[in-house]
């Protein structure tokens, strides 16, 4: 159950909605995991509010789209550079540079995820 919490300039709020199904759709592809495990976070920040490095590393920044993802340890380092790497083209497609881009994936174990349950 990934919990997923992006961070975006104003400039592009009106977007939220297709890069929800893009970074989700990503998820649900390259990690094989369930359609309605949808689990967001968007925050949208004025201009100044969001400091980055514009070439760190090798990269050429125009903008930044930070992609923070907290997801259950047990995928595999190929399961998640698949799922980086699929983020990130359909970001793209959406006309969001590659570039500006930054993916942080954290990991929690058994036990770390919580759902109160339901009342009878």
């Amino acid at each position: 159950m990934p919990l997923v919490r992006v961070d975006i300039h104003d400039r592009l709020a009106p977007l939220r909605p297709q890069m929800s199904e893009a970074i989700h759709g990503a998820l649900v592809e390259a990690w094989g995991m369930p359609a309605d495990d949808l689990f967001q976070i968007f925050q949208v920040h004025q201009l100044g509010d969001l400091f980055y490095s514009r070439t760190f590393p090798d990269a050429d920044r125009s903008d930044i789209v930070f992609v923070q993802i907290l997801a259950f340890n047990g995928y595999s380092p190929q399961q998640k550079q698949q799922g980086a790497q699929l983020v990130a083209d359909r970001l793209a497609a959406l006309g969001i540079k590659r570039d500006d881009v930054l993916i942080a994936l954290h990991e929690n174990g058994d036990g770390d995820w919580l759902a109160p349950a339901k009342e009878h």
